[in-house]
């Protein structure tokens, strides 16, 4: 199985770089010029290799199955849930749903489903916690969020803004629904329950696979297969990236913080000079 997942993402990722040579534009707001791909690969690859270098601490995060019954029909729901995202978004009728249909699939829906679950049938995973330094779990989720935001690996920033306000209460829902909301969804729910069912890596490429076809509708242009290849090659890795850090460690707010950055640092960066 990891063998059949590494293939699609390394077929997504050479299908990516042979059909646009001249590098990607990653978004449609004006001012990106495009990148090569090995470059905006380079802050998921490192992040991958420096959290697994980096002491694990004391004790393990394995995921033992309680049921595994329980954890498969779990796991069944949350792809569900996250397809289902995927197929409404075409055809939402205001930009806002959006933002309220992402909250409600990646928060409020799995959370109340399954805590009515582990109420009446218990936990269908667990896993221990090993104890190491907040300071050690910071730096990767930086590095991850950092380098992809600034810097030779980055894509660069756009050339114009919204107004102030509208910006803010889209940078706060972006944190809250993709920082917050995709990480409780594909990390901490999703990619447990498949861990303990197939396997650390096999679960982490799962559910960073399907992350990557989250942006499907979102990221990229074309047909339809070759924006799939680039959602794959780019947010796919990323999800690795943030999954290799959730594996290891088993503390969800580093995860939070590399995504919050991921989206909101190029904000940060404009509203502390526009303040000034």
């Amino acid at each position: 199985m990891v063998a059949v997942l590494s293939g699609i993402f390394l077929t997504a990722i050479v299908v990516t770089a042979l059909r646009s040579p001249q590098g990607i534009v990653v978004s449609a707001d004006p001012g990106y010029a495009p990148i090569a791909l090995p470059l905006l690969l380079v802050p998921a690859v490192l992040t991958v290799a420096l959290t697994l270098v980096l002491p694990t601490g004391r004790g393990t995060g394995a995921v033992i199955a309680r049921s595994r019954r329980c954890a498969t029909t779990e796991s069944s729901g949350l792809i569900a849930l996250a397809l289902s995202f995927v197929l409404l978004v075409p055809v939402l009728p205001l930009p806002e749903d959006y933002v309220l249909l992402k909250f409600a699939i990646f928060l409020v829906i799995p959370m109340l489903v399954l805590g009515a679950r582990r109420r009446r049938h218990g936990s269908s995973v667990e896993f221990p916690r090993p104890q190491v330094s907040p300071w050690l779990l910071a730096v990767p989720a930086v590095v991850l969020g950092l380098l992809s935001s600034v810097g030779p690996f980055s894509p660069g920033m756009p050339s114009s803004w919204p107004p102030l306000p509208m910006l803010i209460i889209a940078a706060t829902a972006t944190a809250i629904t993709a920082g917050l909301g995709e990480e409780v969804l594909f990390r901490r729910l999703l990619q447990t329950r498949l861990e303990a069912l197939v396997g650390p890596w096999s679960g982490i490429l799962t559910a960073s696979l399907l992350f990557g076809l989250l942006h499907v509708f979102s990221h990229g242009e074309g047909p339809l297969w070759a924006t799939a290849a680039q959602v794959i090659a780019l947010q796919g890795t990323t999800g690795i990236a943030l999954g290799v850090i959730w594996n290891r460690w088993r503390r969800l707010w580093p995860c939070v913080l590399a995504h919050v950055l991921l989206n909101g640092f190029a904000v940060l960066l404009h509203l502390v000079g526009f303040s000034h």
